[in-house]
């Protein structure tokens, strides 16, 4: 079966395919190690690029990331092409590094991803690897006498608790679809995947991350809504109680005021918006988003924000003040690439796994510029290609 991760490492290594094994590698370490897993990333591609020339030819997983690629490398040139427009040359090539090179991602990443079985491997990976960084800051936190909260893996692994949070819930979102599908699971498999989801949910509740728990919550009532029935309810009403009490101890332990918690963004969006009504069709890229806003801040008096270096903290916005209506016309192409991809062949669970994930990043993709981070465009770039081939259920 090559479902099975030793036999897919098997006939990757069959095929000669060390560039997906660095892939593979890189999305384990990417919890851990941001550097590491950088290092074997760039090491995955430089594979990728070797392998590609000595068999003199462009060999994609499946033909969906061929699109994939095309609509990633299509933004990024309008990005430059805008950039120097607006600017000049010399000023696009200067903030290439730090305001563009990761979106280049977008596209190399799909070009070095393989078919539908074999990127079971870097997704399993990924989650593995997730779990480990937990076991990992649990020991060291003991070790060191220090509380297991969410500065500790800034401390030790330099991972900010949201990006560890959507790595796991996506973990989430694929146990509930295993509880909950059709296929008769034993006893021992249900209770495993339960414990499982009691853990992943304690873990998320220990951070106290309220955008975490939302989520959670949601992914529970999209992926059980739609299995409700007259036989089951029995089994669902227990755990919606169950969510409901939860929530409101958490909001009681971690004081939560959620009106609160989003004044400061709302302070920042309002900014944001601002500078994308003065150009809503190409954006502002005379600037760094952090610059932008610092310099309305200055001009609507809000002073006490000018040296918070803070970005828009909303992945929308960020693309409409800097790329604009058509920027975001361009990246929106990659839901409509994978809505064309769903056919006669696309198995409904991956179908309603992919939606699970999309839950998750629309509301992340609300409070956090998910993709300005390695953490984060190396998770969206992977995952929405995972799934794009998954539902595509198709191969060269």
């Amino acid at each position: 079966m090559l479902n099975k991760p030793l036999d897919i490492i098997k006939l990757v290594v069959k095929k000669g395919d060390y560039s997906f094994l660095a892939l593979t590698l890189s999305m384990f370490l990417l919890p851990l190690s941001i550097n590491l897993s950088t290092f074997t990333l760039i090491a995955s591609i430089v594979l990728k690029i070797i392998q590609s020339i000595y068999h003199k030819e462009l060999k994609y997983g499946s033909k969906a990331l061929k699109h994939s690629v095309i609509i990633g490398f299509v933004f990024l040139v309008y990005i430059i092409i805008n950039s120097i427009i607006q600017t000049n040359l010399r000023h696009t090539f200067v903030f290439f590094e730090k305001q563009f090179s990761h979106f280049t991602l977008l596209f190399i990443i799909p070009f070095i991803m393989g078919n539908k079985k074999e990127n079971k491997l870097p997704f399993y990976a990924l989650l593995i690897g997730s779990l480990v960084a937990i076991i990992e800051v649990f020991a060291l936190s003991v070790i060191n006498k220090i509380p297991f909260d969410k500065y500790a893996f800034l401390r030790f692994l330099d991972i900010h608790h949201t990006y560890l949070s959507i790595y796991l819930l996506t973990l989430v979102n694929l146990m509930l679809i295993k509880l909950l599908s059709k296929n008769k699971l034993k006893i021992n498999t249900k209770l495993f995947i339960l414990i499982i989801i009691s853990l992943l949910f304690w873990f998320v509740f220990s951070l106290d991350s309220k955008a975490s728990m939302v989520i959670f919550a949601l992914l529970f009532v999209v992926q059980a809504l739609p299995k409700v029935n007259k036989k089951n309810i029995k089994f669902h009403i227990p755990f919606l109680i169950g969510i409901i009490i939860v929530f409101v101890v958490f909001n009681t332990k971690a004081s939560v005021n959620y009106e609160k918690a989003l004044d400061f963004r709302l302070q920042i969006w309002e900014e944001s918006f601002k500078i994308f009504e003065n150009n809503p069709f190409f954006g502002n890229l005379k600037s760094s988003e952090k610059d932008l806003l610092n310099y309305n801040h200055y001009l609507s008096g809000k002073y006490y924000f000018l040296d918070s270096d803070l970005n828009s903290h909303n992945q929308y916005l960020s693309f409409l003040m800097k790329y604009g209506l058509v920027g975001v016309s361009i990246f929106f192409l990659f839901m409509i690439n994978m809505f064309k991809k769903v056919n006669v062949k696309s198995q409904k669970s991956k179908i309603r796994e992919f939606l699970g994930w999309t839950v998750i990043i629309i509301l992340v993709f609300y409070i956090e510029n998910l993709l300005d981070r390695h953490h984060g465009i190396v998770y969206f770039s992977f995952m929405y290609n995972y799934y794009l081939v998954a539902v595509e259920n198709e191969e060269i």
